[in-house]
């Protein structure tokens, strides 16, 4: 992308592209018009003769990713030239709204928008805000908390989730530059799903020289670094041996690999063995780092519950919230350095955007011309990589411009989805659990709902239950889990990857459901608007089913 625009640097062609973003936005959507309108998808539609915004939205619906599930498929089987002419050169595997895992084909382009974005433009961005800091002070030594599993789709395409894709990208092109990460590769592209925290602690810690600590949730840094605490005296000690404590879980062959690749080095022990125990948590990332120059995670508002802890660990280093993104898409970019939250700037040349209220104002479509501030709005995409009018579920709210760009921040996603480790499980996902649950456990119930419990060292489901028929066996959180493991793709892998931990059940006295229904008449709930209610999202449902309002 980068010679599109000669030796530009990367800020400088960010800005131009947001002061000119109405103008990128319609050429993008055109683009892509143009480029698919001889597949199927295009041809079903009528791309060839469509020539405004305004026609596309007339001709093409809104979808959702089940409108796409069958053509992906006979894409995965392969078929060409379904969503677009360019064949995937990658899928990002995540929940889906069956058993089965959600496929969402990546071109080659959006992989090369996402590493000028999540690349040239991060760096650029951190070098100008903390401009006394050579490049080796910012990017020699990074501790990379997240791994790359190298996993493929039958006919050998590369797979695996958003977050992977670049790394995964740049390596098969031998463009990926591992010698800036404390890890080797074989850590970074662990070839099975297993819990490697213990690995990368181990060779992170082992390095006094870190410079920057990446990573992409918050919850996982902050667990990350609870699990560091709670073992801190026999990390020291595998530091200091070289070998590998009976209280970690670690596989016979990551053992061999830690006694072959890392040595016993009692000189960092003893270095570490300096820092008081004693309120170890309080700027633990600068007392075991001292070079570190910041943080980049994805976080904010949004992950109220891990930023206190986090800031805790990391005391005054800077944050980079890094990046709104999800299979479907890059959409933002945090373009600024410990920011108030985390804003991200939409980017005008990965999607096109759609908005329409919250408020649900007769559904009229707003494009990033008509978009204000304070306003929030459901969002829809049109991407690269072949969906079209997309609703990705995320409630964002217009707090400014960079330019002609809104910049914005996520409120939450739309409640027929959970997502408290990247699993993002849907409704359909959670009711086919709990269908299998009730008929293994023999019960029926009255009625369920779940939120994310975040009191522990991992997150976990906390799920409300109240039963009209039977009794739960004494296993009944661990079929639960098999339950929810069976059914959705993403949870499955948090929990093998330990971001998850079990689910907890708890209990609600008959007649609790009921009482929530009076609950929410008394706020002015229409009775015509009643729902299943199966996920927790606003603060008056998490007090009521918390205990706070169980009356």
């Amino acid at each position: 992308m980068g010679g599109e625009k000669g030796e530009m640097s990367a800020t400088a062609r960010f800005e131009e592209l947001c002061n000119n973003a109405f103008a990128e936005q319609e050429k993008f959507l055109m683009d892509r018009l143009a480029e698919n309108k001889d597949t199927e998808y295009g041809r079903l539609f009528g791309f060839e003769d469509i020539h405004s915004v305004e026609e596309y939205q007339k001709e093409l619906p809104i979808t959702f990713h089940y409108d796409y599930e069958a053509i992906i498929e006979r894409q995965v089987e392969g078929e060409e030239g379904l969503l677009t002419e360019e064949k995937p050169v990658y899928y990002c595997i995540s929940s889906g709204s069956t058993d089965s895992p959600k496929y969402v084909p990546i071109l080659e382009r959006d992989i090369q928008r996402q590493r000028f974005y999540w690349n040239d433009l991060i760096r650029e961005t951190i070098r100008k805000q903390v401009p006394d800091a050579a490049d080796e002070e910012l990017f020699g030594k990074i501790f990379e908390t997240g791994e790359f599993r190298r996993d493929f789709m039958p006919d050998g395409t590369m797979s695996g989730v958003r977050a992977s894709a670049l790394h995964r990208y740049l390596e098969a092109k031998d463009e990926l530059d591992i010698g800036c990460y404390t890890a080797p590769k074989e850590v970074l592209f662990p070839e099975e799903m297993e819990d490697m925290l213990y690995v990368k602690l181990r060779f992170a810690l082992d390095c006094a020289d870190v410079t920057a600590i990446h990573g992409v949730f918050v919850n996982r840094l902050v667990g990350m670094f609870r699990y560091l605490v709670k073992n801190w005296e026999a990390f020291l000690s595998d530091i200091e041996t070289g070998e590998v404590s009976e209280c970690f879980a670690v596989s016979h062959s990551w053992e061999q690999y830690l006694r072959e690749h890392l040595s016993a080095n009692p000189e960092r022990a003893a270095q570490l063995r300096k820092i008081a125990e004693e309120n170890l948590e309080d700027g633990l990332v600068q007392k075991i780092w001292p070079k570190v120059k910041y943080c980049r995670v994805i976080g904010g508002s949004m992950f109220a519950p891990y930023m206190d802890m986090l800031k805790r660990y990391i005391g005054d280093l800077p944050i980079h919230y890094f990046t709104y993104a999800a299979s479907e898409g890059c959409f933002g970019i945090a373009s600024d350095l410990n920011a108030e939250d985390a804003y991200y700037v939409l980017l005008p040349d990965t999607c096109f955007y759609e908005f329409f209220s919250e408020t649900g104002d007769g559904y009229r479509m707003y494009t990033i011309r008509d978009v204000e501030v304070g306003t929030k709005y459901e969002l829809l995409i049109t991407t690269f990589s072949g969906a079209y009018r997309y609703a990705i579920g995320d409630v964002v709210e217009v707090v400014g411009f960079k330019g002609q760009a809104p910049i914005v921040r996520v409120c939450y996603r739309k409640s027929q989805v959970i997502n408290i480790a990247d699993e993002k499980m849907n409704v359909r996902e959670l009711e086919s659990a709990l269908r299998k649950f009730q008929r293994r456990a023999e019960c029926i119930a009255e009625g369920y709902c779940v939120d994310g419990d975040y009191t522990k060292r991992l997150p976990r489901y906390l799920l409300y239950l109240e039963l009209a028929e039977g009794k739960l066996p004494e296993d009944a959180e661990e079929l639960l889990d098999e339950c929810l493991m069976e059914s959705c793709a993403g949870y499955k892998r948090d929990r093998e990857l330990a971001e998850l931990d079990k689910v907890k059940i708890q209990m609600i006295p008959q007649g609790g459901f009921k009482a929530y229904g009076r609950f929410m008449a008394k706020l002015g709930h229409r009775k015509e608007q009643d729902k299943p209610l199966r996920i927790l999202v606003t603060e008056e449902q998490k007090a009521f089913f918390g205990g706070a309002l169980l009356v």
